[in-house]
């Protein structure tokens, strides 16, 4: 055999050590991309939880950016976040320190300090001294297990780190066996830390499933993902609620409500009742002005006539007697903002209702701020609970929606309350542009934003009787460009009724001209160096306006006011209910 040449023998050897190098860096690379990683999730991190007193929460398999609280060995929630996410119905008087929760016919309450195990209407409680509520640097805490007694969800709490889940408590839910032994990652992917080790047998159930990885949750309450060859077939479960949704009973009529606001400013203003209705055809219901809040502990000033409730029976009407917060020296926040004075307000206002033989009552707030509106829903859930009771047919007026006016909760007042009445006027008022009071695609957009929240059935739609005579200098020239309707040029706006405001117009000489898109008559005169301007409201205009109302097939029709009106609606209005 031919000897190797001494002189190759260092290039052979070189050439030998990079292949071993090669196939040790080979071998290295295999390991590090086919071989598995045994680093481990950071639990506390991968939850998102940085205090020991903390558990994560995870809504329909979301992590959200809530977070529980562990305290006294019971599980709570931030109120804020069970009151706009879970069940609104929980609500908390941070003035007079009560959690309230108002059900059909009663409202359970829990004090500060009230244990789980004192209140009657929890189940599996006894020993448990938990507080059912709690205030922590000005934030309020409310006990799961309450919440969960009244809310149609699934809740499961999981330590070590601290994890409750919130699920639909109905549905059908995908899951697989796990064949073998193996690890749920954090991502798809070996080399991704792990999250938890899962045997085989067990049952977890799939989130979501690509080609070769699948995001599962485990029985444990453990989320990441798991190779798709390690799990059986895949099946279905479905599950089912026990909950039982307290039914809030309604007194909503079978038939269309056609009601009238009687605006009653002396005890001997009721006495014109009949003569005010001579003409009046199709109406069934009248709504008189009778209660005012006058202090800021529920009081409030009363001109109830029980002979006005017997004429107004003897002509087939039901009366639901109204109240309003115009005041200028009550605080609707004081008033509603207390539970003491809430009950005071409830209880004093059924009872005039029952004494004078009202059938109804109708609540007209206006003008509450946001930070009013928590406490003003609170009122009306329980005058519902006073109101059903009694027999009494509950009424909520409310402006047409709009995002600053969203806190009046029509939803949650549907709800609980009998109907549901949005005020289809006042699209321009005193102090706005000049413009119509109700023009056609306003009330149009009323209906419709209104029944985003309200059912049909419950929603009365109103219309006004009467037009805004608009005055402006007629000698102002209006710049280019600027508009001449604005409120810096309004000298004044007055409302008058229909029969008034057509008179203005003839004896003004003014043209009128059909403005098809409110649907209404314009006019325009000038007198005494200005110029006045109305958007008319007669029986054409309100013709319009039922015709829209009768394509939704609402539960009434309401006008403010009885008295303004000419008599050439009312055969509109009869048409309209006979239909």
């Amino acid at each position: 055999m031919r000897k190797i040449p001494r002189r190759w023998i260092p290039a052979i050897i070189a050439i030998v050590l990079i292949v071993i190098i090669c196939v040790v860096a080979g071998l290295g690379y295999i390991r590090e991309r086919y071989t598995p990683s045994t680093e481990r999730a950071d639990l506390y991190n991968l939850f998102q939880i940085t205090a020991a007193d903390e558990a994560a929460v995870i809504v329909d398999d979301l992590l959200t950016e809530e977070k529980a609280k562990l305290y006294e060995g019971e599980i709570y929630l931030p109120y804020s976040y069970v009151s706009s996410s879970l069940n609104k119905k929980v609500y908390i008087d941070e003035r007079e320190r009560l959690l309230l929760y108002a059900l059909p016919d009663r409202v359970v309450q829990a004090a500060e300090g009230t244990a789980l195990a004192d209140m009657a209407d929890l189940e599996n409680v006894e020993g448990n001294t938990a507080p059912v509520w709690y205030e922590q640097d000005g934030t309020y805490y409310v006990s799961v297990t309450f919440v969960s007694r009244f809310t149609d969800r699934s809740f499961q709490f999981f330590a070590e780190p601290g994890r409750l889940y919130i699920d639909d408590s109905e549905g059908i839910r995908r899951q697989a066996e796990v064949l073998e032994d193996t690890q749920v990652r954090r991502l798809g992917g070996i080399k991704s830390e792990i999250v938890t080790d899962v045997i085989a047998g067990t049952q977890v159930e799939i989130l979501d499933s690509m080609d070769e990885w699948s995001q599962v949750r485990t029985d444990d309450g453990f989320m990441g993902y798991i190779r798709n060859d390690t799990l059986g077939a895949e099946t279905t479960q479905e599950y089912t609620s026990d909950f039982v949704e307290p039914e809030y009973t309604s007194l909503t009529k079978d038939y269309e409500i056609c009601l009238l606001w009687h605006q009653v400013f002396a005890q001997s203003d009721n006495a014109e009742l009949s003569s005010l209705l001579e003409e009046a055809r199709g109406v069934n219901t009248i709504a008189p002005t009778w209660f005012s809040l006058s202090d800021n502990e529920g009081g409030f000033t009363s001109l109830a006539d029980t002979s006005y409730v017997e004429t107004a029976h003897e002509m087939g009407l039901e009366v639901w007697g109204l109240i309003d917060n115009f005041s200028p020296d009550v605080s609707t926040y004081e008033v509603l903002s207390r539970t003491s004075t809430r009950t005071a307000l409830v209880e004093n206002l059924t009872q005039a209702a029952l004494d004078c033989g009202l059938d109804g009552i109708n609540i007209d707030f206006e003008s509450i701020k946001a930070d009013v509106g928590p406490h003003f829903v609170q009122f009306i859930r329980e005058l519902s609970i006073a109101c059903r009771q009694n027999g009494l047919v509950l009424s909520v007026d409310n402006y047409v929606p709009t995002a600053s006016t969203s806190f009046y909760d029509r939803a949650e007042q549907a709800a609980v309350a009998d109907y549901v009445i949005v005020m289809g006027y006042d699209e321009h008022w005193s102090t706005s542009d000049a413009g119509s009071s109700a023009s056609l695609p306003f009330v149009r957009s009323g209906i419709e934003n209104t029944l985003l929240e309200v059912p049909q059935n419950k929603l009365i739609n109103g219309m006004p009787f009467y037009t805004r005579v608009w005055e402006f200098d007629a000698s102002v020239q209006v710049p280019e460009g600027e508009d001449p309707l604005a409120a810096k040029y309004v000298l004044s706006s007055t409302a008058v009724g229909m029969d008034r405001a057509r008179t203005l117009l003839e004896e003004g000489g003014a043209q009128l001209v059909w403005d098809s898109e409110a649907s209404q008559y314009y006019g325009e005169y000038e007198q005494d160096g200005s110029l006045y301007r109305i958007w008319l409201e007669d029986a054409t205009s309100l013709q319009a306006k039922l015709d829209v109302t009768a394509s939704y097939d609402l539960g009434g029709i309401a006008f403010w006011k009885l008295g303004l009106e000419s008599s050439d609606v009312w055969p509109e209005i009869e048409a309209y209910m006979n239909r």
